[in-house]
């Protein structure tokens, strides 16, 4: 390989590193914009402590035990839809490895929503709790109770790359069929007249 050649893929690889580099920053921030997005949205149930030192919740309250997991889901299908149409934009010419880049963006921006959302707490229940004076309403640990919702975030940018990617086959195909129609074709009855012309003369 000669030296001009070189020169040119490495010129070519910085700018994909740069969009690499920017795309993950965008993930990351994105992710814990979301996280404190995420804990500011979501309304712990309480546990009212009595004077035996048990505690007590109501069934309103136990029914919103898992509404930190359904915010989490809701945000990382619009965080997740919103990285997926950005790494199209910015990685759509290195084909099937955008849909790699994207989940990878996804799942990027899911994980640290989830550690940015856990550190602003509470956290520590039972603790909390034997502290607690009887009376008192503490509220449950801030946390995702099941690690699959992080798929939403994932499925969320490969959805916008999936349709961009089957637009585009079909705007291909569409030229690809505008082109071969406007190509001039002879038909069987000009190639008779052209037989019949070449016998009389």
């Amino acid at each position: 390989m000669s030296e001009p050649t070189r020169v040119r893929k490495r010129s070519r690889m910085r700018p994909m590193r740069t969009l690499i580099i920017g795309y993950t920053l965008t993930a990351v921030t994105g992710g814990a914009v979301s996280g404190w997005l995420w804990h500011l949205l979501v309304s712990l149930p309480t546990y009212l402590t009595s004077d035996d030192g048990s505690v007590q919740i109501t069934e309103r309250a136990q029914g919103e035990v898992f509404a930190t997991d359904a915010v989490f889901v809701f945000i990382g299908l619009i965080v997740g839809v919103a990285l997926g149409i950005a790494a199209w934009h910015y990685f759509h010419r290195l084909g099937w490895p955008v849909a790699l880049l994207a989940v990878a963006g996804g799942l990027l921006a899911g994980v640290t929503c989830w550690l940015v959302g856990v550190a602003q707490g509470p956290n520590n229940f039972a603790e909390r709790v034997a502290t607690a004076v009887p009376g008192e309403m503490v509220p449950i640990d801030f946390e995702l109770h099941t690690t699959s919702a992080l798929l939403v975030w994932a499925l969320g940018a490969i959805i916008p790359v999936m349709l961009y990617a089957n637009l585009s086959r079909e705007e291909t195909g569409s030229a690809l069929r505008r082109s071969r129609s406007g190509q001039p074709r002879e038909t069987g009855g000009e190639q008779r007249d052209e037989v019949l012309s070449g016998d009389l003369n």
